[in-house]
């Protein structure tokens, strides 16, 4: 059949189709298909199955052997991180290590931590280095098997500097597999800089 492409052996496929979206998870419910393979058209899985099933169901298909690497390998669905701060300039190891030492949040951001440092060094970022940082850590998370991930804004709290995020994040889209998807938080919280009320700042970025 044309444009249709059978990809395996691989030792497991865990399709994890009719799972419960809440709830606990049994063993009962997880299906598991040995030396299974996936039949793909037009970059869209159309069938999971054993892999022998699978080429005789499409004879006319184009066959990938993946070989003796992937007979070892269990085949999954892509993760979704659904909320991540990917986007931001700096680190917060300090911040950890005062956590670890029993600091709290708010005596960590009296000592200069907490977002607030991220704020400052995210606007110092220009958008080549934001848009580089995003995609290192997007691929980091790719291969460890996450293929969309949500990254918010919140760190620039102004409106050039969110504006900033947003498009680093949209320019990584280019130079990474992973499927990005974008969140505005420039209510992440008031920065010490807005000379106004919640209320107002929160206006300001209505």
């Amino acid at each position: 059949m044309n444009h249709i492409k059978i990809i395996g052996p691989f030792a497991q496929v865990v399709p994890l189709r009719g799972m419960p979206l809440k709830g606990s998870l049994s063993d009962e419910t997880l299906e598991i298909i040995p030396d299974g393979g996936v039949a793909v058209q037009e970059g869209h899985i159309i069938a999971v199955d054993g892999f022998e099933r699978l080429i005789k169901s499409y004879p006319g298909a184009v066959v990938e052997e993946s070989g003796s690497r992937k007979k070892n390998s269990t085949l999954i669905p892509g993760f979704v991180d659904a909320h991540t701060h990917i986007c931001f300039a700096g680190n917060r190891a300090r911040d950890y290590a005062l956590r670890v030492a029993g600091k709290s949040y708010l005596e960590i951001a009296k000592a200069g931590g907490g977002i607030w440092d991220s704020v400052t060094r995210t606007r110092e970022a220009s958008l080549t280095d934001l848009t580089e940082l995003t995609v290192q850590r997007a691929n980091r998370l790719l291969n460890q098997g996450t293929t969309t991930i949500e990254i918010k804004s919140g760190y620039g709290l102004n409106e050039s500097n969110e504006l900033k995020m947003l498009l680093a994040i949209a320019q990584a889209q280019a130079s990474t597999l992973a499927d990005l998807v974008s969140t505005c938080l420039s209510a992440h919280m008031k920065p010490r800089d807005f000379e106004g009320t919640q209320e107002e700042y929160l206006d300001m970025v209505l």
